[in-house]
C-alpha cells in the first residue's frame, strides 16, 4: 500500500465513539431494528454507508487522482459499492464499477442504488467473465471490495472463488466494505477463500471475525451509517 496522505482514522467520522466487536446476527439486528423499530428507510442507512466508504478511499494511496474500480456483488454490501462509488464520481474521481453478480439483487435498496449509477456512470456487466475481470484489475488504481458483508452465510465457491482469487493476484490497493469478502464474520476464517484488504471500513460497529481475521482485514475504521444513539451505544466501549 502506497503511503497515506493522513494518519488512519479508527473510526468515521472522527466524533464517532468506537465499538466493541459484535456478532453478525446483532449486526444484522440492528439493521432491522433500524427500520422496523424507529422507521429509518435501508436506503438512508446504504447511503450514510456509501458516504463513509467514499471518504475513507484517499487513506488507500497518496495520489488523489487515482482511478477507482468498484466490484460489486448481489446484496446490499453491492449497493453500498454503487453508492459509493457515485459519490465518488461526484467529487471527481475516476470511477469504474463492476456488477459481478449472475442476477438482480431482490433488495430495493440496492437495486435503486444500482440504477442510479447505471445512469450516471455505467455500469459493466461481468459475470463469469473471469477475463473481463483480469482486464480490469490490470488497468491498476484503487479497488473497492463491495462483493460479500454480513450477509454472506455460506463459504464461497465456483465463480466468487474464482473472483476473490483474481482480486488478491492483482494485489492492487483495496478497501473492503463491511467485511473482506469470504471472511466469517464471526469467526475470522476464510470461507474457503478471503480477500485481502488494505483497509476495512466496517459499518456500524465492528464485527467479531476482524480480530481473528485481522491479516485479511488490514486497519478497521468504524462508519457511522446513522444507527440511532439507543441502538449502538449498548455496544459502546468502556
Amino acid at each position: 500500500m502506497d503511503s497515506c496522505p493522513d494518519p488512519l482514522p479508527r473510526s468515521w467520522p472522527s466524533t464517532y465513539p468506537l465499538h466493541r466487536p459484535i456478532l453478525t446476527s446483532e449486526a444484522r439486528a440492528l439493521d432491522a431494528a433500524a427500520s422496523g423499530v424507529f422507521g429509518i428507510p435501508d436506503l438512508l442507512l446504504m447511503e450514510r454507508a456509501s458516504w463513509g466508504v467514499a471518504c475513507l478511499v484517499r487513506w488507500l494511496v497518496s495520489e488523489p487522482a487515482a482511478p477507482v474500480l468498484v466490484l460489486c456483488g448481489p446484496g446490499n454490501n453491492g449497493g453500498d459499492g454503487y453508492g459509493a462509488a457515485r459519490v465518488l464520481a461526484s467529487w471527481g474521481r475516476s470511477v469504474r464499477v463492476l456488477d459481478l453478480a449472475p442476477h438482480p439483487s431482490a433488495q430495493a435498496s440496492t437495486r435503486l442504488e444500482r440504477q442510479l449509477c447505471a445512469r450516471l456512470l455505467g455500469i459493466e456487466a461481468l459475470h463469469g467473465d473471469l477475463r473481463g475481470l483480469e482486464a480490469a484489475l490490470a488497468s491498476g488504481g484503487v479497488r473497492i471490495d463491495a462483493l460479500f458483508g454480513v450477509g454472506l452465510t455460506r463459504p464461497l465457491e465456483g465463480w466468487w472463488c474464482d473472483v476473490v482469487g483474481c482480486l488478491n493476484a492483482a494485489r492492487l490497493p483495496t478497501l473492503a466494505v463491511d467485511l473482506p469478502s469470504g471472511l466469517d464474520g464471526d469467526t475470522g476464517e476464510a470461507r474457503p477463500l478471503c480477500v485481502r484488504a488494505d483497509l476495512t471500513a466496517t459499518l456500524g460497529a465492528p464485527k467479531l471475525g476482524l480480530l481473528p481475521g485481522a491479516a485479511w482485514a488490514g486497519h478497521v475504521v468504524e462508519v457511522d451509517i446513522g444507527l440511532p444513539w439507543a441502538l449502538h451505544a449498548p455496544y459502546l466501549l468502556g
